[in-house]
């Protein structure tokens, strides 16, 4: 375990456990792979319409570039692949591709059974783990092979879209931080990185920033923002910082002071102008109004996290951005964690700041053992 320092490397250590309790876990990731090439398999072995067509399945959105976040109050993560027919000459309606895919799912006696049509996708549904929703798309030109068409919600017209192209984009932006703060940390302490939860400052942004929304939109959800609008500002407005704390802090803080919300923010495609993903708030500007007061909020929250708070005061404004439960569980966590190391004789403070350290370092005082009777 590290045993941090300073308040700013604890607090993004506190943040990085939230993001990682919240997160799609390895054994469940695992198991997505495994479905997912099964499907794959499935359609690709179909005589009836799929063979003919030279096409990709491949999955998009949040599992793609590793910004899950479990819905509060379920235990379901959802899993979204795109079906991409590479030639673009096809004829074939947005209707005709939704019934051949349905019919094929259908043939299949487990598919069937867990098959949920849906306006725009095909759900399956593997009940108390995860959804998958298949789209199928067809390849817009052949200059760029990851611009595709897909069919709207009522299936009556293609629309453009980009979703490898996207999660390309953000994965880089992503990839501005060579490292984090807490991977420095852990390095300099000797302590082995755990691939599978080394998110990026801007990925782990994004899981709490879509945490604390699904928190505030928790009582009425009629016009939550959605994570793709919010994981594109924050892709848009990130600048390679290495702590997970500035980033939400940077973001956050250009959205409220920078944009005004004099005129209605737009929220397109960084890889494909002609896909707004704000389009609902023309028609409906309650979303945008929301959005606006989600974001103010979160704004006016977050500047509590800078000032000097004690332990008690920093937990509950902790609480009130991501849930009693969660912080609970990782401070439950961390504090077991902790004991163990004192029990060990491992633990030490900092004579001139107070802060828990290493009992090893020379200007630290080695903190005893507890015993039953405090001796």
């Amino acid at each position: 375990m590290l045993v941090i320092e300073n308040r700013a490397t604890q607090i993004d250590n506190m943040l990085n456990e939230m993001a990682k309790e919240v997160q799609l876990d390895e054994t469940r990731y695992k198991r997505m792979v495994t479905s997912y090439e099964a499907i794959k398999k499935w359609i690709e072995s179909d005589e009836k319409f799929f063979k003919p067509f030279r096409y990709e399945v491949y999955p998009h959105g949040s599992v793609r570039i590793f910004t899950t976040v479990k819905p509060i109050g379920k235990d379901e993560f959802d899993l979204d692949i795109v079906i991409h027919f590479k030639d673009n000459t096809i004829q074939h309606s947005p209707l005709k591709i939704y019934t051949e895919l349905k019919r094929r799912l259908s043939e299949h006696e487990t598919y069937r059974k867990m098959l949920e049509p849906k306006s725009r996708v095909l759900r399956l549904n593997y009940a108390g783990d995860f959804h998958m929703d298949l789209m199928s798309g067809i390849q817009d030109n052949i200059y760029d092979e990851n611009k595709i068409r897909v069919p709207d919600r009522e299936l009556g017209r293609w629309v453009s879209s980009n979703p490898r192209g996207y999660a390309n984009w953000f994965i880089a932006k992503a990839n501005l931080a060579e490292s984090s703060l807490l991977e420095k940390a852990l390095r300099a302490e000797k302590i082995q990185v755990d691939d599978f939860n080394n998110k990026k400052p801007l990925q782990r942004a994004v899981q709490l920033i879509k945490r604390y929304r699904d928190i505030y939109f928790q009582e009425d959800d009629s016009y939550k923002t959605r994570s793709i609008i919010l994981t594109t500002i924050a892709g848009q407005l990130y600048l390679g910082e290495e702590s997970i704390f500035k980033t939400i802090d940077n973001i956050i803080t250009k959205i409220r002071t920078e944009f005004k919300f004099t005129k209605r923010l737009k929220v397109l495609n960084p890889v494909n102008s002609e896909e707004d993903f704000t389009d609902k708030w023309d028609s409906e500007p309650q979303y945008y109004e929301a959005f606006k007061k989600f974001i103010i909020h979160l704004y006016a929250e977050w500047q509590k996290l800078k000032e000097e708070n004690g332990v008690i005061e920093e937990s509950k404004i902790f609480k009130g951005l991501f849930g009693d439960n969660l912080v609970e569980r990782v401070q439950l966590r961390e504090n077991e964690m902790i004991g163990t190391i004192r029990k060990n004789g491992g633990l030490g403070i900092i004579r001139d700041t107070g802060i828990i350290s290493s009992s090893v370092k020379p200007n630290n005082e080695p903190i005893k053992k507890n015993t039953f009777f405090g001796e």
